[in-house]
């Protein structure tokens, strides 16, 4: 399997804005393959599921080493086994929750094993899910030859994937209706050279200027021997509302652009902060403190003291139950303010 250090170069591949949904997809599985070919390939495909019960595919590509034609006898296995086959992700509700995995160390997933056989004889699949609040995302998976446990830190690595690949297609959303929102342009040394429509960019610029150094630094050849490293500080957000992006000038001077590009929240609720509302939009993702402070560019203990304010205002004692109630309260806002 290629060096770890390709995953700076497909973290950089997914936050292409300048290609088309199917484009987009075929560039990213091609990106990904160095790093997730076992031999029989990588799929990938973009999926809606604001309908939780019924999510479809987009789009959908494949890697130049898998093999088309081992799908339709595995649907056909998929579908006789009872499954949902196309135009649906196979077993969605068993894998929505993860961020990264294999699909044997989910034990819903597990009847599914049997019938990777279809795919090149695979037993197990190791995948990257990017599921975002909005409830759009995207799938990218590797059949494996067998079903020996992934490394906790290559777990750890992919999981930081999906959440930079979770960020790139929420910007890439957004790109898509208008263009992203400039909020501030930095040197790549961090300095602060123009702050735009930004809202607090001035009193947040060491923070933007901590993480600009950082990017930089990130995509160096010298960091592509310490990937666990470089994707720690190389953050989807900087404190949960802006990510960054490269930019040159017709001399060919290169920028650093903070772009607007929060998590959306769900219905929000006005008795809790838009903070508080964010960690506990994804917590109910499923997220552990850890990765969300990660996804929102936060610190740890921040997120706890978020998480602890927020169970407190929704009246709950514990996380689960606060979560319950979370989940109950905007279901009702969803409810009253209909999709038009």
């Amino acid at each position: 399997m290629a060096t770890e250090g390709a995953i700076l170069d497909c973290l950089a591949a997914s936050y292409r804005l300048d290609l088309e949904g199917a484009e987009y997809v075929r560039h990213l599985v091609e990106a990904a393959a160095p790093l997730l070919d076992r031999g029989l390939g990588v799929i990938a495909y973009t999926y809606d599921a604001r309908d939780r019960e019924r999510p479809t595919i987009d789009h959908f590509a494949t890697s130049k080493r898998f093999d088309p034609s081992w799908l339709p006898p595995y649907y056909a296995a998929v579908e006789a086994a009872g499954h949902d086959g196309p135009p649906y992700p196979t077993g969605f509700q068993a894998w929505r929750h993860m961020m990264c995995g294999q699909a044997s160390a989910v034990a819903k997933m597990r009847p599914f094993l049997p019938l990777f056989a279809h795919i090149g004889g695979s037993r197990d699949t190791f995948a990257v899910n990017a599921l975002d609040a909005s409830g759009r995302g995207l799938w990218l998976g590797a059949p494996l030859p067998s079903t020996t446990k992934v490394p906790a830190r290559r777990i750890t690595l992919f999981t930081r994937f999906a959440a930079h690949l979770t960020s790139a297609l929420r910007l890439r959303r957004s790109a898509g209706t208008s263009k992203p929102l400039r909020a501030a342009v930095l040197s790549p040394n961090g300095t602060l050279l123009d702050a735009e429509k930004g809202e607090g960019v001035v009193e947040a610029r060491e923070e933007l200027r901590l993480a600009t150094v950082a990017f930089d630094q990130a995509r160096t050849k010298k960091m592509r021997g310490d990937v666990e490293l470089a994707t720690r500080r190389w953050r989807p957000l900087v404190v949960s509302r802006w990510s960054l992006l490269d930019e040159f000038d017709s001399d060919g001077r290169r920028f650093v652009v903070a772009v607007e590009n929060g998590p959306p929240t769900r219905p929000p609720r006005k008795d809790l902060s838009e903070r508080e509302h964010q960690v506990m939009t994804q917590a109910h993702l499923g997220h552990t403190d850890k990765v969300i402070a990660y996804e929102l560019g936060l610190s740890c203990s921040t997120v706890r003291v978020l998480l602890h304010r927020a169970t407190r205002k929704l009246g709950a004692s514990t996380r689960r139950e606060a979560l319950a109630r979370f989940d109950a309260l905007t279901k009702e806002r969803v409810e009253e303010k209909p999709e038009r």
